[in-house]
């Protein structure tokens, strides 16, 4: 994905948000409590992908989250005062589990 400036500053105006959206529609009891790992949003502005990770939640945790990504991304555009619609792809972070076999791997 293309990154631009004007893509990097909205990924930061999104970064403190998100988290807090993301918790209305979805609950602990679904998904474990989940952390927001990274946001990338495409040069043009149209596509933002967000890392999630999970701690104590099931296996499949990206898929109850992804299920309200359009109510997520219209409170976005609503509060950020965006003029274009925002697609948002929700990710799992697979780094932490990378991180997991490097060091059983080094034991």
């Amino acid at each position: 994905m293309k990154i631009s400036d004007k893509s990097r500053k909205l990924a930061g105006r999104i970064e403190p948000i998100i988290s807090t959206v993301i918790a209305k529609y979805v609950t602990p009891d679904e998904v474990g409590f989940l952390t927001v790992s990274a946001i990338e949003v495409s040069g043009d502005c149209q596509v933002c992908d967000v890392f999630l990770s999970s701690i104590s939640g099931p296996e499949r945790y990206v898929k109850p989250v992804q299920r309200h990504s359009k109510k997520i991304a219209h409170e976005l555009v609503k509060t950020l005062k965006l003029r274009h619609n925002l697609e948002i792809r929700f990710k799992e972070d697979k780094s932490v589990k990378h991180v997991e076999k490097m060091k059983k791997l080094l034991e």
